[in-house]
């Protein structure tokens, strides 16, 4: 099995086969993560819905894109256990340019979601 190295292009590479609105929603976080030298920890941090799926995930399925966060930096901006709300508003905001929203799964990652189907 090949190591590959940790940088923040591996741990936020963005997959394929992604709609215009992930990929877009995945590149403005991606962009702010930087911004913000946030580190996931060492987990992958997009999946695309198709791949959500090929893992066997029960939920987020219809998204436009999953954001995994297991602990690492990015989980403040996403999970309320964090009780940071004012770093989840701040997530909110960068979201809000693209029109999606994000929603917990689990307590290590969030669906991405269009607001247009809410």
């Amino acid at each position: 099995m090949m190591n590959i190295p940790l940088t923040f292009e591996t741990q936020f590479e963005i997959p394929k086969g992604l709609s215009k609105r992930g990929l877009k929603t995945a590149k403005v976080i991606k962009s702010f993560a930087k911004e913000w030298k946030l580190d996931t920890g060492g987990c992958k941090t997009f999946y695309s819905p198709k791949e959500w799926k090929e893992r066997g995930e029960q939920f987020g399925e219809n998204s436009e894109l999953i954001v995994v966060y297991d602990g690492g930096d990015l989980a403040q901006f996403f999970n309320y256990d964090y009780e940071n709300y004012g770093t989840i508003r701040r997530m909110e905001k960068v979201l809000s340019e693209t029109n999606v929203y994000s929603e917990g799964l689990y307590c290590w990652c969030s669906g991405i979601y269009n607001c247009d189907q809410l």
